[in-house]
């Protein structure tokens, strides 16, 4: 929760695709799955699959790590029986977006540190032990 924002890629083969899409305000379930609200396209939503390989990638600029998720995202034009916030459930109320739930199946966290400096005479040494050994 600490990172707040993720770019959404749908990693479908499909010919009609969604578009990688900046969100944010991402919630939780019970469940593990993440939910959030996207821009609805402007196809149809019929003539995208319900059902698709999704990956986000979550991080915030200054952080030492970002975490990497795959999972399956299903589109939803309405809540059904869902425990959501009362703010999502009002993001949804806007017609102009649809909800995507997605459930994880592998996550990866990444550390981003920078890496302590080695002096001349360090990165030398371990460059001959390496070679000797």
């Amino acid at each position: 929760m600490e990172l707040q924002s993720a770019l959404f890629f749908n990693e479908s083969k499909s010919i009609v695709k969604l578009p990688t899409h900046v969100i944010s305000d991402v919630e939780l379930d019970s469940e593990g799955s993440i939910w959030f609200v996207i821009p609805k396209p402007s196809m149809h939503i019929e003539a995208y699959d319900k059902e698709i390989p999704a990956k986000l990638d979550f991080f915030k600029k200054g952080t030492d790590f970002f975490v990497k998720v795959r999972g399956t995202a299903f589109l939803q034009t309405e809540i059904n029986g869902e425990t959501l916030s009362a703010g999502m459930r009002e993001r949804l109320t806007n017609a102009d977006v649809i909800l995507v739930k997605v459930q994880v199946q592998e996550s990866e966290l990444v550390d981003n540190s920078p890496k302590p400096k080695q002096n001349w005479l360090q990165a030398s040494r371990s460059q001959l032990s390496s070679w000797f050994f």
